[in-house]
């Protein structure tokens, strides 16, 4: 009960123009449908979620000398920037950008399950951002649906670039495995058409939320609560 806040109230302040529903999926249908072998795969390895990526190419066009020096100073810099940014536990790695190949830092939180036990009901539930957050699916998403427009909006596009990866080996998921992920969520998520002045409360561990693409302008907020406590219900 304590790897995430208990609950969350959304609630829509402006519907889009076009699209944009709310989405739901019960994490224990999910995780009832996933292929079992892949789970205990998952489950043992346990996953890391890579956040977003830094640019550092720049390095890379210094002569060698100077890189040796630059290298710890920017890491360093990072790491105190997010202790600022972020209320979770990160790691820095060095890594090569898929977008051309040059030198990025990228951010990458601890290792977590992908299957929990309710707290209070104790069932087994998929949980985690993988599918929203696996870099595959989502360039398979824009493909359909164009991409989500930050770097128009925010020049940002590369900052908020996420994947996910084993976390003992840094191994990344398969395709056939994100591709399977990508058809038991979608079976499993039902589309919730929000009003303004509507809102939806969740069980955080046990439903998966997220949103349809949308055309316009949408806006929601989000609150969360602590765990609510179904052993004192009537």
């Amino acid at each position: 009960g304590n790897r995430a806040p208990g609950a969350a109230l959304f609630v829509c302040f402006k519907a889009a123009e076009e699209g944009g529903e709310f989405l739901v999926a019960d994490g224990r249908k999910v995780f009832k449908e996933l292929d079992v072998e892949w789970l205990k795969k998952l489950y043992t390895k346990e996953v890391k979620y890579s956040t977003a990526e830094f640019p550092m190419g720049f390095i890379e066009g210094l002569p060698d000398f100077l890189q040796s020096v630059v290298e710890p100073v920017a890491y360093g810099a990072l790491q105190q920037a997010l202790k600022f940014k972020v209320d979770f536990d990160t790691e820095l790695v060095w890594a090569k950008s898929e977008y051309d190949g040059s030198k990025i830092l990228q951010v990458r939180a601890m290792p977590q399950v992908p299957v929990v036990r309710h707290p209070y009901t104790k069932e087994p539930a998929w949980w985690g951002s993988m599918h929203s957050h696996a870099e595959y699916l989502r360039a398979e998403r824009e493909k359909v649906f164009g991409s989500e427009g930050f770097e128009e909006a925010t020049g940002a596009s590369r900052i908020n670039k996420t994947d996910v990866y084993y976390a003992d080996d840094g191994e990344k998921m398969t395709v056939d495995n994100l591709q399977h992920l990508d058809k038991v969520t979608m079976d499993n998520s039902v589309k919730v058409k929000m009003e303004a002045g509507d809102m939806v409360l969740l069980d955080n561990y046990l439903v998966m939320h997220g949103r349809c693409p949308f055309e316009g302008t949408r806006k929601h907020a989000v609150t969360w609560f602590k765990q609510p406590d179904y052993s004192r219900a009537a």
